[in-house]
């Protein structure tokens, strides 16, 4: 575990070992529910956290307080409906206030500022329709460092793509092929490989 004295909270889903925050979904829109449990942590918790979802991996080489963007924000039509809803609404609401259109949308771990994160919101109604809650945080709240990489999602079971990331970001994320194969065996002993160097020099 590269993380033995973090605390561990989830916000809404229990999960064994893990502290939870309750709250209930919020509505169908995956921007505003995630929105929602965010700001719910932000409310009831406080400080400054790493926001990750449930399907990331990450190594003590993980940078959070140096966020990875992929490009500029940009409608495309690979992507479906709701995706590009969320999407035009993160952009429209950055280029208002005059932010950058940086996209943080990368699959990886970033670090927030509960007070930062709470003002941010009260700009915009973030109730009403879908947006990216990372984009819009740290394109508004800019941190000192960014880094230029990749979507670090792996939707097929690549490990030679995971390991690299590993190496390159110290985080990864998974999809169903990837957990469904023998990826999922390559991950629970994933502590032994990653401690042993020269993984990270």
């Amino acid at each position: 575990m590269s993380f033995p004295k973090a605390k561990v909270f989830t916000i809404g889903d229990i999960v064994p070992g893990a502290e939870n925050i309750p709250c209930k979904q919020f509505n169908n829109i995956r921007g505003v529910d995630v929105t929602n449990r965010i700001l719910t942590f932000a409310n009831q918790v406080g400080g400054k956290f790493i926001y990750m979802n449930d399907d990331f991996f990450v190594t003590a080489k993980l940078r959070a307080d140096v966020p990875i963007f992929n490009g500029d924000l940009a409608i495309n039509d690979i992507h479906p409906t709701h995706y590009q809803i969320a999407v035009k609404n993160t952009i429209d609401f950055l280029e208002y206030f005059g932010h950058p259109i940086k996209n943080f949308e990368t699959h990886s771990p970033v670090l927030m500022d509960s007070k930062k994160l709470i003002k941010t919101f009260e700009q915009l109604n973030w109730k009403e329709d879908n947006h990216f809650i990372k984009s819009i945080y740290l394109n508004v709240n800019q941190p000192k460092e960014t880094r230029a990489g990749t979507n670090l999602k792996l939707s097929n079971c690549d490990i030679q793509k995971a390991e690299q990331f590993l190496r390159d970001y110290g985080c990864f994320s998974t999809g169903d092929a990837f957990i469904n194969s023998v990826g999922s065996n390559w991950i629970k002993n994933l502590t032994l490989i990653l401690e042993a160097p020269p993984c990270f020099e």
